[in-house]
């Protein structure tokens, strides 16, 4: 390819998509999935990619992590990857831009259809106001973007599960078993699903364990076990979501991404979905006017790549 392009990549716990646009348009192309367990470092990834498009110049590389992205030294905490932002830089002669991969979903919002959206309840956004964006995949993603478009670092994925009912404490006490603290990652992702199932079965007496892509087939079967965690999975994922739209005063708006969500909804109960998001005791007034969605858009995280680029460029 003779023409300069601008690489953005998603780089998440599991896989790494890579796509270029031509510079001054957002159009995707050359879209690529490489598993990172392939790849023993992540600069043989990046490499693979540029080698397999035969790019001739590469004008500017954008970079959505799934971890900090503060300091120059970027650690994965879902990925065996580590890299420093400037030695990569130096090693690929090009300016890279690192920006966490919840931030990139933010700010994809802003250019999604309606028809990649799939509402929860009546409310739709209105006035510039705060929004927030969360998801479960091979972690579980947060982030908030300010009405001046700046973007609030998160890493409320790992704030601590806290029980709404008796069977949740019933979960809690069980997964006290594997981990001395439960986050809400370790429940709302695709090991949090494996985990509940494994911990539903625990309270019959039963040692079982299943892979998340087992137990949503499992629940389309009629497993109980699978159809019970699965259920939980929704449910406490309402839960969060709420929590997350009075944490940041999310009055815009609260998108559910991730590689979960779009994956089971047939087997979402939306109505408890959005009852369990409202249910904020003397707040449920205020949250039942929130909007609430899912994105069912493909790659919003390289979108969000090519609009944070847009703003380091101009």
């Amino acid at each position: 390819m003779n023409e300069p392009v601008n690489i953005v990549a998603d780089i998440g716990g599991t896989n790494a998509r890579f796509a270029y646009v031509v510079p001054g348009s957002d159009l995707l192309q050359g879209i690529k999935i490489f598993p990172c367990a392939d790849f023993p470092f992540f600069i043989d990834a990046i490499r693979t990619y540029i080698n397999q498009s035969h790019f001739e110049t590469i004008a500017n590389i954008c970079l959505a992590v799934a971890g900090p992205v503060e300091a120059d030294e970027i650690d994965l905490p879902n990925n065996h990857w580590a890299f420093s932002r400037s030695e990569l830089q130096s090693q690929l002669t090009v300016p890279v831009t690192v920006i966490n991969d919840f931030a990139a979903q933010v700010l994809a919002v802003g250019s999604l259809l309606d028809s990649e959206l799939h509402w929860l309840g009546a409310a739709r956004p209105s006035d510039k106001q705060v929004i927030a964006v969360l998801g479960p995949g091979t972690g579980l993603g947060v982030s908030a973007m300010m009405p001046s478009g700046n973007i609030l670092p998160s890493e409320a994925g790992h704030v601590a599960f806290a029980p709404v009912n008796d069977h949740e404490l019933d979960l809690l006490k069980i997964l006290w078993q594997r981990y001395p603290r439960v986050s809400v990652e370790r429940i709302l992702s695709g090991m949090g699903l494996a985990n509940l199932y494994w911990a539903n079965c625990q309270m019959d007496g039963l040692e079982r364990e299943l892979t998340a892509p087992d137990i949503t087939a499992g629940a389309r079967a009629g497993d109980k076990y699978c159809i019970q965690a699965v259920n939980d999975f929704c449910a406490i994922l309402g839960s969060v979501a709420g929590e997350v739209a009075l944490m940041v005063g999310a009055n815009g708006g609260v998108y559910l991404s991730g590689g979960i969500i779009p994956r089971i909804l047939d087997l979402l109960d939306e109505d408890i979905f959005r009852q369990r998001f409202d249910s904020k005791g003397r707040f449920s007034g205020i949250c039942s006017k929130i909007p609430l969605a899912i994105v069912l858009a493909a790659q919003p995280g390289l979108k969000g790549c090519v609009a944070a680029l847009s703003a380091v460029i101009e």
